[in-house]
């Protein structure tokens, strides 16, 4: 199945996956803020979340023993940004000031102008006699990197030089029923990229860019994994028809279910893979912990995975990062500005995307409940009666992530997502690792400890991210 979405191509060839394959990732971004103040009901983990930061990094930076903090305490979020100290010039550079008879810096005056490359130029020798930089060259020539050839015609700018920034009205006109949104990805370097080619496509300043990526000097090499922000066109989301999440209680078919129903529709929402505060791998955290530690308003148990390792059996990506990739056949995947599907997960690059979980088996599939299911689900434990976890769309935008108590077969759980208006729907993890959380209250009780949990944050406002 290929989601109808704008900057989307699915599906992309990609080598079959036979085999857990776990890229231990832990979620890297940068800090958003200086510091922060602990209020009622933060956690050390939601915060992180919150700065772009992981739990760890919190620790180290604020010299914290454990994860306990206490209301009103001040939390750096980043470095102190270093002062040059105030000393008396240098004896050189006093000279220099005199002899010139200019009381400022005493540096050669700017070459405006344009500059024809002749042979054994470099771009740095270029700039040092100009009194340029090699960045501002790179950026008002519009180079990808420092090769130049002879011939070539350079422009100089002046000392005052910046780079124009497109106004508003100079930008492409909108599409109807469209809008902007800051997206980020994470990208490779590749040969020729080099920081201030990158930092010209961040649109923003060295400073910017540099606390983006975590630079403590302004390099970039071949291989390296960049963040970029970068303004991309969406579909504008129609009007909120629910709250952005809501608690459901009832019976359906004469089951009780508890059911979370989420209204993509509002741009606050978000939902995403909750990792225990370790990261993914090494142990697993119960559903209550997870939403203790995440601060998410609801957290659903995630679908298999090894008992041993915590390795998930299926793919994931989170925050645009692909964490770990599996065999499990379907998944429910999102976009950065909230548009869902669930299909098949074969061969999926995930480009695009923000969220991915795959799961299954597929319990309801177009609106018809399914009675045959994919081969690679042999263990006969999936199949028999259980508690039940499940999670289905009634469209693109509304999100159902539902739990029982009652012990029921996987028809039974499909007919139950049916009968809820589920168009589609996959099966998540069961029996003693069917748990879901409210408000970081328990609501049907994990008995064990998962690999990870989904959740729901109803009024987000950090960074959105895709694939790349």
């Amino acid at each position: 199945m290929s989601p109808p979405f704008a900057f989307v191509r699915l599906p992309f060839a990609f080598p079959a996956t036979c085999a857990l394959v776990l890229y231990a990732l832990l979620l890297l971004s940068p800090a958003a803020q200086a510091a922060v103040t602990v209020h009622k009901g933060d956690t050390l983990f939601s915060i992180s979340r919150r700065v772009g930061l992981s739990v760890e990094q919190l620790r180290r930076i604020n010299h914290l023993k454990s994860n306990t903090i206490t209301l009103g305490q001040v939390l750096r979020t980043g470095a102190p940004p270093k002062v040059k100290p105030q000393g008396r010039p240098s004896l050189q550079k006093a000279a220099s000031n005199k002899s010139s008879g200019n009381k400022a810096a005493g540096k050669a005056p700017r070459l405006a102008g344009r500059y024809t490359i002749r042979k054994g130029d470099t771009l740095s020798g270029i700039a040092k006699r100009t009194g340029s930089s090699v960045a501002v060259l790179q950026q008002a020539n519009h180079l990808s990197s420092t090769t130049i050839r002879v011939g070539q015609r350079l422009t100089v700018p002046p000392a005052n030089w910046k780079p124009a920034r497109a106004k508003a009205s100079q930008l492409a006109p909108l599409p109807p029923g469209s809008e902007r949104r800051t997206i980020y990805s994470y990208i490779l370097a590749g040969r020729h990229d080099t920081f201030a080619s990158l930092q010209a496509k961040s649109g923003r300043t060295k400073a910017q860019f540099m606390a983006l990526n975590h630079l403590r000097a302004p390099q970039i090499f071949a291989g390296m994994r960049v963040l970029l922000p970068r303004q991309m066109i969406v579909p504008r989301p129609p009007a909120p028809i629910h709250p952005p999440a809501q608690l459901i209680r009832m019976k359906v078919r004469g089951i009780p279910v508890q059911m979370v129903r989420v209204d993509l529709r509002h741009r606050g929402v978000l939902v995403s893979p909750v990792l225990p505060s370790w990261g993914l791998g090494g142990g697993g955290a119960r559903v209550s912990t997870l939403a203790r530690q995440s601060g998410a308003m609801a957290v659903i148990n995630g679908s298999y995975f090894d008992p041993r390792s915590y390795v998930p059996a299926g793919d994931l990506v989170v925050h645009g990062r692909q964490l770990s990739q599996g065999r499990l056949p379907a998944a429910l995947y999102i976009t950065p500005d909230n548009r869902a599907a669930i299909g098949s997960a074969n061969g999926q690059s995930w480009k695009g995307m923000e969220t991915v979980i795959a799961s299954g088996p597929q319990l309801v599939r177009g609106g018809v409940v399914q009675n045959s299911y994919s081969s690679v689900f042999r263990d006969p434990a999936v199949f028999g009666s259980a508690q039940r976890s499940a999670i289905g769309l009634v469209g693109s935008r509304d999100l159902l992530l539902v739990t029982t108590s009652t012990p029921l077969s996987v028809g039974q759980m499909g007919h139950v997502m049916s009968s809820l208006g589920a168009r589609d729907a996959l099966l998540l993890d069961g029996g003693s690792s069917a748990g879901l959380a409210w408000n970081g209250a328990a609501i049907t009780k994990g008995l064990r400890g998962v690999a990870y949990g989904i959740g729901v944050y109803s009024d987000y406002q950090g960074r959105r991210f895709r694939r790349n």
